[in-house]
This record gives structure tokens, C-alpha cells and sequence, in this order.
């Protein structure tokens, strides 16, 4: 799932009301849910999923072997499938049925603080999901669009000093920071750490630091660093390559 859980609660919370629940019997529940799938499977990226896990367990929720149903699937909806992760992780909203005859949504595995009053609020719900989570997506591309200016930003500066003060470099990068690596000799070196939301303050200053890294590291003095692999010869940026 693509959106927080306090932004699913939230999202329940602001669409099913809960005024005016409504009433139904098994039949009614069917009619219900089949006309919001046919209001819904229109929508872009929602579709009906009958083979979801809760109809392999006989269409019933909270049963088990000592207790009866607590509520009863009367349809499922696919809103989010992201299998092009490492890992596979959908977004189900579920139609469910009480054995007090009141209709209750779940999204995302958050159960809906009040029963169903109409069913547009339903559709509502899966409309402002579906809104928030390209709202996300537009700010996860804004964000890694940044960050890869800053990137290059970095890099071209870094090829400038290690073409110019001829040495040869490694980089790394994770979510908050690129981690420089400066190569001493075959086996000793050093790492700078610049954080994306400080690489303006850094970079003027990165040459220096490098000098007086190298210049005390050739006067003879060793140090030791807390980096933990090591660095194979295709890894280095030469900077006769530069």
C-alpha cells in the first residue's frame, strides 16, 4: 500500500458517514455490491477481484470453529496492485455484510469506523483513495527528481576536484545522503558524507577536506574509518578517466 494507514482511517472517517445506515437482507447485499462494482470498475486501476483471499475462506470474515460469522463478503475490489516491488502488495476494499444487516467497508485491511449509509459513499471513498495515491505518486517522482539534480550536482563537482587533484573515487547512495569515497592507496581509504538537504554548505568546502585528508594520510599519519566493505578495482572512478 502506497498511502499511510492514519491516511486510510482518515479517508474512512471523512466518507462513510454513518447517518443513515443501511438495511439489508443477503439479497439486497448482492444488488448493492453489484451496482458499486459497476460504478467503480470503470475507474482507471480498480477492478473486481473475485479471487480474492476472502472468498477462499467461504466468503465469511472472523469465523472460526467455535464462533459464527462476524461479517459476510459481499464483494472485493482491486484498487492497488504494485508487483513491480521486490515484494507483492495490494490494496483491497472489501464490501462486507454484518449479521446485524449493516453493510461496513474495510480498505486496506482498516475497517471503516461506522456502517455504510449509500452507497456513493463507497464510490467516494475509492475515487478520493485513488486521488490521494497519484498525489503521492507525483510527489515521490517531484522528490527523486531533486534528488537526482542534487546527485549530478555533487558528481560533476567531485569529478572536477578528483580530475584536477588526481585522485580516484567510489560513490554510494541511499535516501538521505552520497557517500563519497576517496581512494588513498590499493587498501586504505576514507568516506565524506553529504547530506542531500546540506550539499550546498558541503561542496564549497569539500576540496579542503580532501586535501588535508590526503596531505596527512602521505605525511605518513593512518587512520582508521568504520567502513566495512571493501572496494574492488572495477568500483573506483579513475581519475585519469575524468
Amino acid at each position: 500500500m502506497s498511502i499511510t494507514l492514519r491516511s486510510i482511517q482518515k479517508l474512512l472517517r471523512e466518507n462513510i458517514s454513518g447517518e443513515n445506515p443501511l438495511n439489508v437482507d443477503p439479497e439486497k447485499a448482492k444488488e448493492v455490491a453489484e451496482d458499486l462494482l459497476t460504478r467503480v470498475e470503470p475507474l482507471p486501476g480498480a477492478k473486481r477481484n473475485d479471487n480474492c483471499y476472502c472468498f477462499h475462506r467461504s466468503q465469511v470474515v472472523g469465523s472460526s470453529a467455535n464462533q459464527p460469522p462476524t461479517h459476510t463478503l459481499c464483494c472485493c475490489v482491486l484498487l492497488e496492485d504494485s508487483s513491480d516491488r521486490w515484494y507483492r502488495n495490494e490494496t483491497h476494499l472489501h464490501l462486507l455484510r454484518s449479521s446485524e444487516q449493516k453493510l461496513w467497508v474495510e480498505l486496506g485491511y482498516q475497517r471503516s469506523p461506522a456502517p455504510v449509509s449509500d452507497i456513493s459513499e463507497v464510490v467516494s471513498l475509492i475515487q478520493a483513495f485513488m486521488q490521494r495515491v497519484e498525489r503521492q505518486k507525483a510527489q515521490a517522482a517531484k522528490r527523486k527528481k531533486q534528488k537526482d539534480l542534487k546527485i549530478q550536482a555533487i558528481l560533476a563537482q567531485v569529478r572536477k576536484i578528483a580530475k584536477e587533484d588526481k585522485f580516484d573515487f567510489a560513490t554510494e547512495v541511499d535516501s538521505i545522503k552520497l557517500k563519497l569515497i576517496i581512494r588513498l592507496s590499493d587498501n586504505d581509504y576514507f568516506a565524506i558524507l553529504i547530506p542531500f538537504n546540506r550539499f550546498k554548505e558541503v561542496l564549497p568546502k569539500l576540496r579542503t577536506a580532501i586535501q588535508a585528508l590526503r596531505e596527512t594520510y602521505n605525511s605518513g599519519v593512518r587512520f582508521k574509518t568504520h567502513i566495512k566493505r571493501g572496494y574492488r578495482r572495477s568500483d573506483w572512478i579513475r581519475h585519469q578517466d575524468l
